[in-house]
């Protein structure tokens, strides 16, 4: 059984680093778009057309993937000033507590963003700006997002909070 675990683990794991490094990727990409758009407008007097949507479906795209990964790290915005104020043991409980209500909140989110996915997919909603794109591809990334930071938050339940003052968070 333990051996099934650590083996999931190891899978969730990977996961998570390759949407982060799925993430980099974009971001990456990102900055090059951004830095092309400003060289064809100001020194070629010729905009492109389609750096503004892939910014905006890259934003998507890097929150939806980077979500998991930066919850692993204890990135997300905590309030310590509350969570210092209490005693270990209550530390404990609100940390295991959070991590539930986080997995829960994902869960039920990963179920809506699936059914909408699916729904936009089969009426084949189009995003018409400057490239016409399926608005299912741009959403696709939600459900899977969203499963495997309820994953996390999961994982996060059975494992000890961050030290306080650390600045993980």
């Amino acid at each position: 059984m333990r051996e099934g675990l650590r083996a999931a683990d190891a899978i969730v794991d990977g996961l998570i680093t390759a949407c982060g490094l799925l993430a980099a990727v974009i971001v990456a990409a990102l900055a090059g778009c951004v830095a092309l758009e400003v060289v064809m407008r100001y020194f070629f007097g010729a905009p492109t057309r389609w750096v503004i949507e892939f910014s905006e479906y890259a934003m998507l795209w890097l929150a939806f993937l980077s979500g998991a990964w930066v919850l692993r790290a204890e990135g997300h915005v905590r309030v310590e000033m509350l969570t210092e104020a209490l005693a270990p043991r209550w530390q404990r409980r609100a940390h295991v507590v959070t991590s539930w209500v986080g997995a829960g909140v994902c869960a039920v989110l990963c179920w809506v963003t699936t059914a909408y996915v699916l729904r936009i997919r089969e009426t084949g909603e189009i995003l018409f700006k400057s490239v016409p794109v399926e608005k299912w591809a741009i959403m696709a990334v939600m459900p899977p997002g969203l499963a495997l930071l309820a994953i996390q938050f999961v994982r996060r339940a059975f494992r000890p909070p961050p030290a306080a003052g650390t600045g993980a968070a």
